[in-house]
């Protein structure tokens, strides 16, 4: 039978382990923390009186199908030491991978996709934007976590009066992470914000932008505003205490252990920190926010495409 090592158990590795699990392989799936899912797995549904197509309803039941399928290893708490090339050929790989300071050989590996997925660093402010106070303060990770824990009567312990989002956080700054635009954050800030609006009627909601993304057809803008919600392009310098809530729009940077995954794995890093296969011949693959930002869906339908290709050879 052949045998996939998969490389990152979030929502792109487990969609590429179960594509390639129904299709008859057997495949082996690795994952550094102690759960499989990713950081999808905190993030929040956006319906309102109608599925807002956020992505995260794709994941429903993913875990459990991967956790019990017959065709696939779930290994957690492991990190990947080395590849070897067995016979000096692609397509014959031993993986020595290390797990609670124990070292193991997982052989006969015909293929490897690596899907370690991106890191948000949520956790590092602009360097331009002066914070006066912490208070109310909150980025959209964390905001997504409390969409997750939503109730019928509430998404806040209390009724906010005003909430602003400030996009782009660590994106358009070479010195904050990336002059790319991480394509996400207008799409899950924008649906959050109906959301919130759904809760909260009379909140005052603005956003501070510097360019807004495509985020449905039509003119999606258009019917947030008519719902009262504000949109002022400019880039704000300092945050004071003039709103309840203050959402700092983070994005996907590439992953801060990527250039060790590239050695280990021969891939190439682009200009962005974000890995790439290298050679036509390689049988070892990236998909997901490995090698771009993307949003659920796109990173969901990138490994599946790239599962299909290992299945279509």
């Amino acid at each position: 039978m052949v045998r996939i090592l998969v490389l990152g158990a979030g929502v792109s590795g487990c969609a590429a382990a179960f594509t390639l699990a129904s299709g008859g392989y057997e495949v082996v799936l690795i994952e550094k923390t102690d759960r499989i899912g990713g950081r999808v797995r905190t993030y929040g549904c956006k319906a309102v009186d109608r599925c807002q197509n956020c992505g995260v309803c794709l994941t429903v039941g993913l875990w459990d199908k991967v956790s019990t399928h017959p065709n696939i290893q779930v290994m957690t708490n492991i990190e990947v030491l080395d590849i070897l090339d067995l016979k000096g050929k692609p397509g014959r790989y031993s993986v020595n991978v290390v797990s609670d300071q124990s070292e193991q050989t997982i052989n006969d590996i015909n293929a490897i996709i690596v899907s370690t997925g991106f890191d948000s660093r949520s956790d590092v402010f602009p360097a331009h934007l002066h914070i006066d106070t912490t208070d109310g303060l909150m980025t959209g990770s964390t905001l997504e976590e409390l969409l997750l824990k939503r109730t019928r009567t509430g998404l806040f312990e209390h009724a906010p009066e005003s909430v602003a989002f400030i996009q782009c956080l660590g994106s358009r700054d070479k010195n904050d992470g990336g002059l790319y635009c991480s394509r996400v954050c207008c799409s899950y800030s924008t649906r959050a914000a109906k959301l919130i609006r759904s809760y909260y009627p009379d909140c005052k909601i603005v956003f501070y932008y510097m360019e807004l993304q495509n985020v449905e057809s039509g003119d999606f803008y258009a019917g947030l505003q008519e719902l009262g919600i504000e949109f002022i392009k400019c880039r704000p310098s300092e945050i004071t205490d003039s709103f309840d809530l203050v959402v700092l729009s983070d994005g996907i940077h590439a992953g801060v252990d990527n250039d060790r995954i590239a050695e280990v794995c021969r891939l190439g890093i682009d200009k962005d920190g974000f890995l790439r296969s290298v050679g036509e011949g390689s049988c070892i693959y990236v998909c997901g926010c490995a090698r771009a930002p993307m949003k659920i869906d796109e990173a969901y339908a990138d490994a599946v495409a790239v599962a299909n290709k290992i299945l279509s050879k």
